[in-house]
C-alpha cells in the first residue's frame, strides 16, 4: 500500500471514527484543520482525500462552506450492495483456491464471532472479504471493491447500532468458507451472494428505523 493510500484509509478511519462516537452527523460540517491537527497529514491531502470521498457519494461539497457528511439513502445502499454483490463473486469466479489458506481464514471469522465493539467488526469483516479475494490479480476490480468496501464501511457505521444482527451473517461465512474447501465453488459464489444480499437486507431495515426515529 503507498503513502497515499495508507493517508487515505487513515482519514476515512477518522470519520468512521467520529461517526461511531456520534461526534460527526449527517449535514455536518468536517473540519479538515482538526483532521490535519489529529493524524498529521498536510491540509492539502486531506483536502484531496475528502474530494476523493465526495467523488465516492460518501461526502457533499459546497462551494465556500466545505465538506459535509451525505445524507443516507436507501437507493444508496441498494446501489452500492448490488454492485459490490457482482463485482466481488465475478472476481472470486476467477479465483483458484486449490492452495487457499482455509485454516487462518476460518480463525479470522472466530474473532469476528467474539468481537464487541462495532466499528472493529466493520473493519474485520472487509478484511475477511479481502483475505477471500488473496490470490486475484484483476487490479481494475480490486481498485472498485476497494472503493465499494470504503463506501459500505460508512453505510455500516451511519446505520448499524447493533452487533447481534451483524453477527448473525457469520454461520452463512462459516458455510462459505467449508464450500470452498470442499473445492464447492459455485455453492461458495451463491453463499457469498446470499452473504450480501442478507448484509442489504438487514443494512435497509436498519436505515428505515433511523428515518423513523427522526420523524
Amino acid at each position: 500500500m503507498n503513502t497515499s493510500d495508507v493517508q487515505y484509509t487513515q482519514i476515512s478511519k477518522y470519520l468512521i471514527g467520529e461517526i461511531v462516537s456520534k461526534r460527526l452527523a449527517e449535514n455536518q460540517i468536517i473540519q479538515m484543520r482538526d483532521i490535519s491537527r489529529i493524524t498529521g497529514i498536510s491540509l492539502f491531502k486531506v483536502n484531496e482525500v475528502l474530494c476523493s470521498l465526495s467523488k465516492n457519494e460518501i461526502l457533499k461539497f459546497i462551494p465556500n462552506t466545505g465538506y459535509f457528511l451525505r445524507p443516507l439513502n436507501l437507493k444508496t445502499i441498494q446501489d452500492t450492495f448490488k454492485t459490490l454483490i457482482l463485482l466481488e463473486t465475478k472476481l472470486l469466479e476467477a479465483i483458484d483456491f486449490d492452495d487457499f489458506d482455509f485454516e487462518t481464514n476460518f480463525f479470522f471469522l472466530n474473532k469476528l464471532k467474539n468481537e464487541e465493539h462495532i466499528r472493529q467488526y466493520l473493519e474485520l469483516n472487509l478484511n475477511f472479504h479481502r483475505s477471500l479475494r488473496m490470490k486475484s490479480t484483476n487490479s481494475t476490480i480490486e481498485h472498485l471493491l476497494e472503493q465499494l468496501y470504503t463506501k459500505v464501511f460508512f453505510i455500516d457505521s451511519l446505520t448499524h447500532t447493533d452487533l447481534n444482527e451483524l453477527k448473525s451473517l457469520l454461520e452463512r461465512k462459516f458455510e462459505l468458507l467449508e464450500s470452498l474447501r470442499n473445492s464447492k465453488k459455485h455453492m461458495a459464489l451463491y453463499q457469498l451472494k446470499l452473504v450480501w444480499e442478507d448484509h442489504l437486507h438487514i443494512t435497509t431495515e436498519a436505515q428505515k428505523k433511523l428515518v423513523n426515529t427522526r420523524v
